[in-house]
């Protein structure tokens, strides 16, 4: 559901409040860095909706994607 307000309560609610979502945060701040580990962490959801809802986080500038330093870019 979408408030369309500027209240700040109501944007957080647009994002925090999304099914599954407070189950993901927990995750992140106990410290989960890789999608692996949150997913561990929350095994019924699926990884689809589970990546869907990183990618929601990450659009409202709450995390970062980084790439896992693969040999690109490394200098190597």
């Amino acid at each position: 559901m979408r408030y369309g307000q500027f209240c700040p309560i109501a944007k957080a609610a647009e994002i925090l409040a999304e099914r599954w979502m407070p189950l993901v945060i927990h995750e992140l701040l106990a410290g989960s860095t890789h999608f692996s580990d949150i997913h561990r962490g929350v095994p019924l959801m699926s990884p689809t909706l589970l990546s869907h809802r990183l990618k929601e986080l990450e659009q409202a500038g709450l995390v970062q994607s980084q790439p896992l330093g693969g040999s690109a870019g490394n200098g190597g």
